[in-house]
């Protein structure tokens, strides 16, 4: 019988079964090799961790766990089945689910974008904003988020004197522009017609003609679950977030959920600290179950 079926292999995924292969448990993960930040072309604000490529990183994470005997199975998992208290994951019965899912990012509907996302077009300061501290910047905001849209503009302020927010067309109350101006943020209101890579920067095309030519654009994204499975086990899912306590735990006894499946707003090195929290607790949860079957 598998301790664990864990569901997703980008960092979250990893440190669980790394913790859980640790702890002696039979482990087998799930990874259909679409990691969130996969496009991006390094790994920032991670300790230990100097401009690593995503890939990379998760390539030594999986190195990582064939001392502990953990399988890795290069599928994407489609469904879970409940039976009493065990679950069906492609065909193997497991004691235990960790969904360690993550999330996917809606662009703003900008020609230009997506191409060149995780490189020139980026979303977090704290992830990316040392990198092109000093430089001029563009906030791309989120049409219909406004309050997102200039958050993210005063927060990037810090990392630069000259950034421009680009609001698409969003119009702005005026505690907004009060708190734009004392922050020394230019705003463009324009329609963004396109975002183009150039030499060393990105050109951001406005409505009407004029061309930015910042060293990065930061863009407002949504974020949604990138998987059903919580939902088709009849999980809580609260605010696109999978509920669970303050170990992991989702509302369906054997079934947790780990980094930003769970809570969105953690980095790289969160989801890592939130997987390994919660394997230990799985771990003990399943040891109660040995000693009191």
């Amino acid at each position: 019988m598998i301790d664990t079926a864990v569901i997703g292999g980008s960092v979250a995924g990893l440190q669980a079964a790394l913790t859980l292969g640790r702890a002696r448990r039979r482990v087998v993960l799930f990874d259909d090799g679409k990691a969130r930040n996969r496009t991006a072309e390094h790994v920032h604000n991670f300790l230990g961790v100097e401009d690593t490529a995503p890939g990379e990183l998760l390539a030594l994470g999986r190195r990582q766990l064939r001392e502990y005997d953990v399988e890795v199975r290069d599928t994407r998992v489609e469904d879970v089945t409940a039976d009493g208290d065990r679950f069906g994951v492609e065909g193997e019965r497991v004691r235990s689910v960790v969904l360690a899912t993550g999330l996917r990012d809606e662009l703003p509907d900008v020609p230009g974008v997506w191409e060149s996302w995780g490189r020139s077009v980026v979303a977090c300061p704290h992830c990316h904003g040392w990198e092109v501290r000093d430089e001029p910047l563009v906030q791309l905001g989120m049409r219909g988020l406004p309050d997102r849209s200039v958050a993210r503009a005063l927060l990037l302020s810090r990392w630069s004197n000259d950034v421009v927010l680009c609001t698409d067309g969003d119009e702005l109350g005026a505690d907004h522009l009060t708190k734009l101006d004392k922050a020394g943020v230019t705003i463009r209101t324009e329609r963004v017609e396109a975002v183009q890579p150039a030499e060393n920067d990105v050109r951001v095309l406005l409505k009407g003609g004029d061309t930015l030519l910042p060293r990065a654009v930061f863009v407002v994204v949504r974020q949604h679950q990138q998987s059903d499975l919580a939902v088709n086990l009849g999980c809580d899912v609260v605010d696109g977030a999978v509920a669970v306590d303050s170990s992991g735990r989702t509302s369906i006894p054997g079934v947790y959920a780990v980094g930003t499946t769970a809570v969105p707003a953690l980095f790289a090195i969160g989801a890592a600290g939130h997987a390994s929290t919660t394997a230990v607790a799985l771990h003990a949860d399943l040891l109660d179950r040995d000693l009191s079957s």
